[in-house]
């Protein structure tokens, strides 16, 4: 007898002491039941006893503990609390607490039993918990916040109001572990014992079809038999076997394997004596993807804690080695469930060892600067209820058990689409706003910019932050950007986000970028010595017609025109020194009235704009020599004579 059952036959022994006969009758029911591990006969006796006048206080205390100790954490809150505000001398029932207001989602006030805990406890081992807990429930929120790549439905047509879990899929058939039907049930939970079912697809809808036993060669009428998995081409079937719920039966869950024989029957299923050990729990059996190292869940001796993950490997006889503990840092000092190794190698299991939503979560480990990291799967695959025993019908879609609320029964099995293996393209725009100076392009913050598509529709009006960007995930397609502020040209630059091919995307986000500058220039008279030039403005040797491409860059100059409809403008053409001077005045004059003439068939007014030709007076490069320089001679720029009620700059031969 452990110390704790001792001390329970104590407190039991008082309380009875204490109590009325008719109480006192089911508080020995209760003793027996709790002492013999038959859980749920203990809650119903203690509550009895409750009602017919016992201490309310210890009698909580042990009603909790019963549904604890029967995977039932989330019923055992109400009664640790009451025991706790009764002030109960088990000290063990304040960290409990902590556990079950952690498993009902009660983070805030887990936190806050857990520290009391520490500071009134004297066991050593649940104080070392304790810790851990307040580390883990530190990085609740990062596991909240995580971005979560899973959808998750109910399989409703699958599941009943018994415990279904342990999701295995192989040969277009479903494979799974339910209690529905069940003779026979289990004195510690009430639920029935588990069978091994296979779920055969009609193909008449999705999930339509019937669920299956399995035959007697696989499940024994008098265990739980649970968690299949196949291999040798689904020759062998392996799975867990136990707890028969008997004083002198199998206590402990141990692996079983059985093989299909000719006729197609199953053999009788016999212990893997090479893996089990006889006074551990062994379950949970996962293969590796060359079906050469099997993986299990154990609590033998010399664990890191409650259940530890182990592996066995195969040897050249197709005997299975002696087990091995696979270590950090996938054990922990809680326990370890169902190993699963994906189609893409990822290993995946459940635990509530690790930094925890409530008890088990689903796990994964990654890799991440070349070191190997334990990741919480997130929500919505894991709640602050049990979320275990994934597995991967192909790389997106897969299944695995959760008891969260909302579901049909106790433990039901949920299918999940995992986003985080689909390509996902997110195009986005970055923008930045600039504005031009005579020597280089500086930030300009808080820059209004209107996001115009193709249909002319503006679909947001933005603004710039204080480091000048602006980014937004956009649609594919082509915009126009018009940025204004206070002071400066409005101007328009137009983006088109292109899409990427498939085959240049990693699974998982893809950010792919567009990255445009908005380049503003200072709303301000120019002299008649600066200029503003407009690229690529080309003529034809001796002519003064607009060509197509001069048209697109005048196009620019009437969008700025009429997004600043408060200036007035002169536009200038200037020539290369070659001619005479005459002759070259002449050209560039005409060249700057074609060229305001196309502006103002475009819509603007006339009054607004004035012809200006320069001929080679004001060359950008004096003395040219080579051709090129001659090129950047021959050039078209505009210069701002007016806006709004400013005086007009007149020119210096003007004034003659």
């Amino acid at each position: 007898m452990n110390k704790l059952i001792y001390g329970s036959v104590l407190a039991l022994a008082f309380i009875a002491f204490s109590c009325t006969p008719k109480a006192t009758k089911y508080l020995n029911k209760g003793k027996q039941d709790f002492e013999e591990a038959e859980y749920q006969f203990a809650i119903e006796n203690f509550q009895t006893a409750l009602k017919k006048g016992a201490s309310a206080n210890d009698c909580n205390y042990y009603i909790a503990e019963s549904y604890r100790r029967s995977n039932r954490m989330h019923e055992s809150e109400q009664y640790y609390k009451k025991a706790v505000e009764g002030g109960t001398t088990e000290e063990d029932a304040y960290f409990y607490h902590a556990m079950a207001m952690k498993a009902n989602g009660n983070y805030e006030g887990a936190t806050s039993q857990f520290k009391n805990y520490i500071g009134m406890g004297t066991n050593f081992d649940l104080i070392n918990k304790a810790k851990i807990e307040l580390a883990n429930l530190k990085v609740i929120g990062d596991i909240i916040a995580k971005k979560s790549y899973y959808k998750v439905y109910n399989i409703e047509k699958l599941n009943t109001e018994e415990v279904e879990y342990s999701p295995y899929y192989y040969n277009d058939k479903l494979y799974f572990t339910s209690s529905r039907g069940a003779d026979k049930m289990h004195a510690a939970t009430n639920t029935g014992f588990t069978d091994l079912y296979e779920f055969i697809f009609d193909g008449t809808d999705k999930f339509s079809g019937q669920a299956r036993r399995l035959p007697d060669e696989v499940n024994s009428p008098d265990a739980h038999d649970a968690s299949c998995i196949f291999t040798d081409k689904g020759k062998t079937m392996i799975f867990s076997r136990g707890n028969n719920g008997s004083k002198k039966g199998l206590k402990d869950v141990q692996i079983y394997m059985s093989k299909i024989g000719e006729d197609g029957k199953w053999t009788e299923a016999v212990s893997i004596e090479s893996i089990n050990d006889p006074n551990a729990w062994n379950s949970c059996p996962a293969l590796s993807r060359d079906e050469k190292t099997l993986y299990f869940s154990s609590n033998r001796e010399n664990g890191y804690g409650g259940l530890d993950i182990y592996k066995s490997v195969k040897d050249a006889n197709g005997n299975w080695g002696t087990p091995v503990n696979v270590g950090a840092p996938i054990n922990t000092k809680g326990s370890e469930f169902f190993p699963y190794i994906a189609p893409d190698g990822t290993f995946y299991f459940s635990s509530n060892g690790h930094p925890s939503l409530g008890e088990m979560d689903l796990f994964k480990l990654s890799t991440v600067d070349g070191k190997t990291i334990v990741e919480n799967l997130g929500t919505p695959a894991n709640t602050s209820y049990d979320d275990f025993a994934i597995f991967y019908k192909d790389s997106t879609v897969g299944f695995f058990t959760s008891n969260r609320p909302g579901g049909k029964g106790d433990d039901d099995i949920y299918e999940f689409l995992d986003e985080s293996k689909i390509k996902f393209a997110h195009y986005i725009l970055d923008l930045t706003s600039l504005y031009k100076t005579d020597s280089a392009e500086t930030l300009l913050t808080q820059t209004t910019v209107k996001i115009v598509n193709d249909k002319g529709d503006t679909i947001a009006t933005v603004s710039t932050d204080d480091l000048a960007k602006y980014r937004k995930e956009m649609e594919l397609g082509t915009y126009k950007l018009v940025a204004s502020k206070g002071g400066y040209l409005t101007d328009m630059k137009e983006v088109t986000l292109a899409k990427v091919p498939n085959s240049e995307l990693k699974a998982g986000d893809n950010d792919i970028l567009t990255s445009v500058k908005v380049v503003l220039k200072k709303l301000e008279l120019t002299p008649e010595d600066k200029f503003v030039e407009i690229q690529n403005i080309y003529y034809d040797y001796d002519k003064a017609d607009i060509r197509p491409d001069a048209a697109l860059e005048l196009n620019k100059l009437v969008e700025v025109l009429k997004l600043n409809s408060e200036i007035k403008i002169e536009l200038g053409s200037h020539t290369d020194s070659r001619g005479s001077d005459k002759y070259n005045q002449a050209l560039a004059q005409r060249r700057a009235q074609s060229a305001v003439n196309y502006i103002i068939s475009k819509g603007i007014a006339k009054d607004r704009l004035v012809a200006k030709g320069y001929g080679e007076s004001k060359p950008k490069i004096k003395d040219a020599e080579s051709e090129a320089d001659h090129q950047t001679n021959r050039r078209t720029t505009f210069r701002v004579t007016s806006i709004g009620n400013n005086v007009k700059i007149i020119n210096k031969d003007e004034e003659k």
